[in-house]
Order: structure tokens, then C-alpha cells, then sequence
């Protein structure tokens, strides 16, 4: 199959919905030709092949930050992707277009599947159905969300991740077409890892962009909470939040005990999930949440919040804890009880480890392939495609 994937965002912009989107297409560009129709930004290139997969950038206005698209972005990926697109149409056969989040890639692939007469799939990841701490998104943008319910509606196939997206997209949204689950898979990582020298304070880690969403101020204040346990904090990543996280670490007198490491690349987060104890996050929402998988990859229990995709994977007790969003005395809990009870932690270690081996992004891709194959067996031959188009203009003319 000859496949256009559209996401505004792609490693290394953006968080999961990206690397959900490179994993599965790097997977199935073992098999197949996969084009990705992306944002532009500093540094790189507008068209090169990684992985077997063909990038091709646009730009667009305001895009300044990796971790975060900003309003602007978001507004100019259309018109420009759209122009893109449809040189890309009209010099690859492709075989369907399949939109990574309803908004603002699913407006980009539904203008481009009409006009070339290619089946749409809609993939939604997550901030483009349900965004709870950004104004702009919906369902809380009323410009928004019938824009995400005419693209739902309108595809071909719409694909969730989880079940909690798919049920805020259906009652959100008043989607009225089904929509499949396909969870995301993690890639299992292969390279070196240190060895965690025995002693020394319990270690947690977090992985995550630095905004609003993750909630990362309420785990600030969790571990001050924790002050009768000898712990470190270690947050991995970065966004627009950074300063503002670091400021209340000083107030809250954490500065010894809580350590900002910025963006890294993917040998040093996985070197340091595998030297932690625990993996925490106070997010208000996920909408899957493969951060959770990879620290469970390496035996990591899992404390966090129970309201998302998560909940299709993580279980409270078994594979760590689930509390209420925005509870840090909750989460300190959480995190006491399982500090205290180290047999615990290795039984769940053990349970992680399997889980997370059964979310692969193999497994993933294969499952996204057969439903493309069955989509790209009702694509419309060109020549009825041009033929349509010949008979509207004459009509016109």
C-alpha cells in the first residue's frame, strides 16, 4: 500500500500522538510506501526519508517550541498542508489518507481524500477530542467541535486509542459513526542500560511535557508532602511551564530533592526509567499514555491519575496506583504505601513488564494494516475520480 499519514506533529515536535504516529509508521514502512505530512520548524528539513519513511514538512506560523504547537500553528497547518498535500496527490498513487488527530490534520486529509477520491481514515489521539486545560481545544472551543464532529462523521474509519477517547468522542461530540479501538504499542528498547546501585533514596521519574495538563504542579507539592521519606523527583522533559515549575520547587524548598533534566533523547529517559523505583504523573487526563508503558518496560510500579485511556491498562493495586486527578495528599499516599512495601513493588514489577510486552508496536501496526488494506479496497479507480471531475466542470462551464 502507498499510504499518506497527516500529523501536525512528528518526532521530534509534539508528545504521544507523534510517537505513536513515527512508531507505526516506521513499522509498516517495512512493508509499504508511508509519506508523513507534517509541520515544519528550525533545524529541520522539509523533505528527507527517516526509518524508511518520507517526511515532508510545511510550514506554518508560530511554531517556536517543540513540546507545544501554538494557536497560530495550528490555524496556518491547513491552508499550507492542503497545497502540499496535493502535490503529493498528484505525484504519488496513493492509496488512502489516514488523519492523525481529528483537528487540525483530520480538516488536511478530508479536503484531500475528496478531491482525489481516496478513502480517509481519522486516527483520534487525544487534545483534538477532549483537551481539559486548553481553552481553544474542544469540546470547550463551540467553533471546535462541530468542525471534529463533521470529520469523525465524514471519514471512512475512525480509529481511538483507548476507550475513554472514544466514548468522549461519541458523547462530546455526538459522533454518530462507530469508532475502533486500536491501543498504542510501545517500542521495546534495545540498547544499554546502567546498573542501579542498591541504597540511596526511593527514585521517582516522570515523563512529560512541561504543561498545564500534566498536572506536574500538583506533583511538586506531592512530594513536599512526602518530606518524612528520603526521595528524589526526577522530571524528564520540557515546555512552556519549565520556569514556572522550577520557581515553585524553590518555594516549596525542593531543590535538592526534585531535578529538571530538559528534553533528552531516548537512551538517556530509558537509562534513567531504569534506574527509578517508581513512575509518577498527575496528569488531569490521557489519552492512552505510552509513557506509561515504557516505565513499565523496565518493571517500574505506576502511580497516576485515573481519568483516561490509561484505564484500559493500568489497575489499582495491580499495577501500581490510580487516584482522583488533582489530590496531591492522594498521591502521596500512593507513593508512602508503596514505598514502604518493597515485595509489593517487585511482584507488580514482574506484572508490568508483561503488560507492557503485550503492547507492541508491532502488534499495533498490524492491526492499523488491515484495517488500511480493507479501506484501500474501496478506493475509486483515477479514471472515475478525473471523470467526475470533468463532469462538474463542464456542469460549471
Amino acid at each position: 500500500m502507498r499510504l499518506l499519514f497527516v500529523n501536525y506533529e512528528y518526532p521530534p515536535l509534539g508528545g504521544g500522538g507523534g510517537v505513536a504516529c513515527r512508531d507505526v509508521a516506521v513499522e509498516l514502512a517495512r512493508s509499504h510506501q508511508v509519506h508523513v505530512l507534517t509541520t515544519a520548524a528550525d533545524g529541520l528539513a522539509r523533505a528527507e526519508e527517516v526509518d524508511g519513511v518520507r517526511l515532508w514538512r510545511v510550514p506554518v506560523i508560530g511554531r517556536h517550541a517543540r513540546a507545544r504547537a501554538s494557536l497560530a500553528s495550528l490555524l496556518s497547518f491547513h491552508p499550507s498542508a492542503v497545497r502540499r498535500g496535493a502535490e503529493l496527490c498528484r505525484a504519488h498513487d496513493f492509496d488512502l489518507v489516514a488523519s492523525w488527530f481529528a483537528v487540525p490534520s483530520g480538516t488536511v486529509g478530508h479536503r484531500l481524500a475528496r478531491r482525489f477520491g481516496l478513502p480517509h481514515a481519522v486516527l483520534i489521539m487525544g487534545s483534538d477530542v477532549y483537551g481539559p486545560t486548553m481553552w481553544y481545544a474542544p469540546p470547550q472551543n463551540p467553533l471546535l467541535s462541530p468542525v471534529v464532529r463533521r470529520v469523525l462523521n465524514g471519514a471512512d474509519l475512525r480509529t481511538a486509542p483507548s476507550r475513554d477517547l472514544a466514548a468522549k468522542a461519541l458523547t462530546l461530540h455526538r459522533v454518530t459513526a462507530p469508532i475502533e479501538i486500536v491501543p498504542h504499542g510501545v517500542q521495546r528498547w534495545q540498547g544499554p542500560l546502567p546498573t542501579r546501585a542498591p541504597g540511596g533514596p526511593l527514585e521517582l521519574v516522570t515523563v512529560a511535557r512541561l504543561v498545564a495538563r500534566k498536572r506536574l504542579n500538583t506533583l511538586l507539592e506531592t512530594v513536599a508532602a512526602l518530606g518524612d521519606l528520603d526521595l528524589r523527583l526526577t522530571l524528564v522533559g520540557d515546555g512552556p511551564e519549565r520556569r514556572e515549575l522550577e520557581a515553585q520547587a524553590q518555594e516549596l524548598g525542593l531543590t535538592a530533592r526534585v531535578r529538571f533534566t530538559g528534553y533528552v533523547d531516548d537512551a538517556t529517559k530509558h537509562a534513567l526509567l531504569a534506574q527509578a523505583d517508581l513512575f509518577v504523573l498527575a496528569s488531569a487526563h490521557e489519552g492512552f499514555g505510552i509513557v506509561y508503558l515504557e516505565a513499565m518496560q523496565h518493571g517500574l510500579p505506576v502511580v497516576a491519575t485515573a481519568d483516561g485511556g490509561q484505564a484500559d491498562f493500568l489497575e489499582d493495586g495491580r499495577t501500581g496506583r490510580l487516584v482522583q486527578a488533582g489530590t496531591a495528599q492522594h498521591l502521596a499516599d500512593a507513593i508512602r504505601d508503596l514505598a514502604r512495601d518493597p515485595a509489593l513493588r517487585a511482584q507488580i514489577a514482574a506484572r508490568n513488564r508483561h503488560i507492557a510486552a503485550e503492547h507492541s508496536v508491532a502488534a499495533t501496526a498490524q492491526r492499523y494494516a488491515a484495517l488500511f488494506a480493507r479501506l484501500a479496497g474501496q478506493r475509486q479507480p483515477a479514471a472515475v475520480v478525473a471523470g467526475r471531475a470533468g463532469d462538474r466542470a463542464a456542469r460549471v462551464n
